[in-house]
């Protein structure tokens, strides 16, 4: 049983680990955008509500990511298409 609570402490404290170097990623990221408090989540909202418009989306699975390669950033919109609304 000791094995196992050693493993799954591991677990977690890599998981832990990993939220933590996404959080200072995408800080690394705001910054370089020069991109005020609040606004990126402003704009999430924004383009969930134009895509749920035209379709019925899951909104346990929809996920916004922020990505940046050298000098250029993209923020990835992951959406669940479950059917037209049109």
């Amino acid at each position: 049983m000791q094995i196992l609570n050693w493993f799954f402490r591991l677990n977690d404290s890599d998981s832990a680990r990993n939220t933590a170097k996404d959080r200072m990623q995408k800080m690394l990221v705001y910054d370089r955008l020069e991109l005020p408090a609040g606004r990126l989540e402003v704009l999430e909202e924004e383009l969930l509500a134009v895509v749920s418009r035209y379709f019925e989306l899951d909104a346990d699975t929809t996920h916004f990511d922020l990505q940046q390669t050298e000098r250029k950033a993209a923020l990835i919109a992951n959406f669940r298409l479950l059917r037209a609304k049109c």
